[in-house]
């Protein structure tokens, strides 16, 4: 029988492999829609350990896994904002992000939340489109000098 697909609460021990498994998502996926300096320049990003460690302190971050390995990982925090949500580079389209997200939209209703909103990258658009968020507006967000173009979403919570 194979594996099932577990999900849990991030603690401090899965710091390494949320960052590592965000670089490389970034590098070998977001590297279709952004540039080659827009992708290192995110991917740098794994090393703000302060900014992770706050992530999983505060926020309901969950991980998909299956045995020892890590498929996903996802964030929401208290205000409704889904933060992060990264299937790794080898598990795309096998129904990991939809598994973390609808545990995400959940936790979101159980705190009495009516909507959530979130910035989307132009990858993560159309998985979000696809799952009822709407597109409010196009924007443009800079890391370190450099431009990126993402997207203002919101999803309505029945």
């Amino acid at each position: 029988m194979p594996e099932q697909i577990k999900i849990r609460t991030a603690t401090m021990d899965d710091l390494e492999s949320v960052t590592s498994l965000f670089r490389e998502t970034i590098l070998r996926i977001n590297s279709k829609d952004y540039s080659e300096k827009q992708v290192e320049t995110w991917a740098s990003r794994a090393e703000y350990t302060n900014k992770w460690r706050d992530r999983i302190r505060h926020q309901y971050f969950i991980l998909a896994e299956k045995g020892q390995e890590l498929l996903g990982f996802g964030s929401i925090n208290r205000d409704g904002y889904l933060d992060t949500i990264f299937v790794h580079k080898d598990h795309q389209h096998e129904g990991v992000g939809a598994l973390l997200l609808n545990k995400l939209l959940d936790n979101a209703r159980e705190e009495g939340k009516t909507q959530v909103i979130t910035e989307a990258s132009l990858t993560a658009r159309p998985f979000l489109e696809k799952h009822g968020f709407r597109t409010q507006r196009p924007q443009q967000k800079v890391l370190d000098g450099v431009v990126f173009v993402n997207f203002a979403m919101v999803r309505a919570l029945d």
